[in-house]
């Protein structure tokens, strides 16, 4: 899953790089993009669990949350309904 955080910190090339040396620790994330132009942060993650875990780091780092959008996989859970409406005709 995806997930693309909106941090009010991110104004540097240094706190590109505590964030993604402190988030690559986390074993069940793979940081996908740091941008410091949109102060972004985006990730693939492998449960909530994970996903919460980057938040507490990013905040225990100091880096505030302004907004976080998860993208949890609904669509691929709307596809497969779909696929299944059609074996069934």
């Amino acid at each position: 899953m995806k997930a693309t955080a909106q941090i009010k910190e991110l104004t540097s090339v240094s706190s590109k790089n505590t964030i993604m040396r402190n988030l690559s620790r986390i074993m069940d994330i793979r940081i996908l993009d740091i941008s410091i132009e949109n102060n972004t942060v985006s990730i693939i993650y492998d449960s909530a669990v994970a996903l919460e875990k980057a938040k507490r780091e990013l905040m225990r780092i100091g880096f505030s949350i302004l907004h976080c959008n998860p993208q949890d996989g609904n669509t691929t859970a709307n596809t497969t309904t779909h696929q299944s409406q059609l074996l069934s005709y």
